[in-house]
């Protein structure tokens, strides 16, 4: 074949690509009442959520787009990073070259998991050291911690990256941090009560519309571990687009609206280069191939989410009931 020839035919295969993964992208349009912004009620707490961030090798820090989504989070808010902080790869270099001067000013206030790019050479030193996560992972192995966002949301992160008996390990914390979790007090000391609702966010998505769907099977056990223990939401990144699901087993089950099962998002949209969908193994409610933020409000016993992209738009929204909030 004539080199002409190969090009030609390379370029029309990337079309057919193209046009295929525009085919299975939907988006989910919120009625009014849902995309409507609305004050912190009493007892809540706003977070906002992202991951795949900051990438500077194809546009200066003043153009990327991680800058612009950035610029979605109020100041002083609490950030849920999705991981992948950096691209090529989250050195101290590269984290204070393009992800400080964007997401930077959030960073007193993020709560990260490492993603695939956060390891270095098969260590997380540098972004455990950028994030203040030395004194606060449970292991030097991996890094999980838990945090209290509110007297009635515990937060767990997870570290999507390890295997074997490492994961083990992690496992077994897991395991028995939710034990644990189900008779510690409030943040206030006040009544001794568990918290009602349970947020979960590790990098590498169970359950995926893009290319990279398969490759968090590896978490399968742990998502089994959270829904036994009723968990509500759980938070990826790793893909790059925004996606979300209604309730659903470890073993891919849709479980309705509000039903029992945990409800999934996966938010790649902070900056890093988008790319689009395949032919969705499992059904989801929204797919958004846009920049953007999750924001969410997570009340007393339940919660409501708005995916907002960086032209002000609302893709994505919705309110659900916590499952142990009966």
């Amino acid at each position: 074949m004539r080199p002409g020839s190969l090009g030609s035919l390379r370029a029309g295969v990337a079309v057919l690509l193209a046009a295929a993964l525009a085919a299975c992208t939907t988006t989910y349009s919120p009625r009014g009442d849902e995309a409507a912004a609305t004050a912190v009620p009493a007892g809540a707490v706003r977070v906002y959520v992202t991951g795949d961030i900051a990438d500077c090798r194809l546009r200066s820090v003043e153009r990327a787009a991680a800058r612009l989504t950035s610029q979605l989070v109020p100041d002083g808010a609490t950030v849920l990073a999705t991981g992948d902080m950096t691209y090529p790869r989250a050195d101290t270099a590269t984290l204070l070259a393009c992800y400080e001067p964007t997401w930077g000013r959030h960073r007193a206030r993020t709560l990260a998991v490492p993603g695939n790019h956060d390891y270095v050479d098969g260590s997380t030193r540098d972004f455990r050291r950028y994030f203040g996560l030395d004194g606060v992972a449970v292991s030097d192995e991996f890094v999980a911690y838990a945090r209290r966002l509110s007297d009635e949301w515990l937060l767990l992160a997870l570290d999507s990256n390890v295997t074997g008996a490492t994961m083990q390990r992690q496992v077994e914390w897991l395991e028995q941090t939710l034990e644990a979790e189900r008779g510690v007090a409030t943040t206030s000391g006040a009544v001794p009560r568990p918290p009602r609702c349970l947020a979960v966010m590790w990098h590498t998505p169970l359950y995926s519309s893009g290319l990279h769907r398969g490759s968090g099977n590896h978490m399968r056990p742990l998502w089994r571990l959270i829904d036994a223990y009723d968990a509500d939401v759980q938070l990826s990144g790793h893909e790059h687009f925004y996606e979300a699901f209604d309730p659903i087993d470890g073993d891919g089950r849709r479980r309705g609206d509000d039903g029992d099962g945990v409800r999934q998002f996966t938010v790649g949209t902070g900056g890093a280069h988008l790319y689009g969908f395949w032919r969705p193994p499992y059904a989801s409610r929204a797919r958004v191939l846009q920049y953007g933020v999750l924001e969410l409000t997570l009340a007393p016993g339940h919660y409501a989410w708005r995916f907002l992209d960086t032209d002000g738009r609302v893709r994505d929204a919705g309110t659900a009931t916590c499952r142990r909030a009966s």
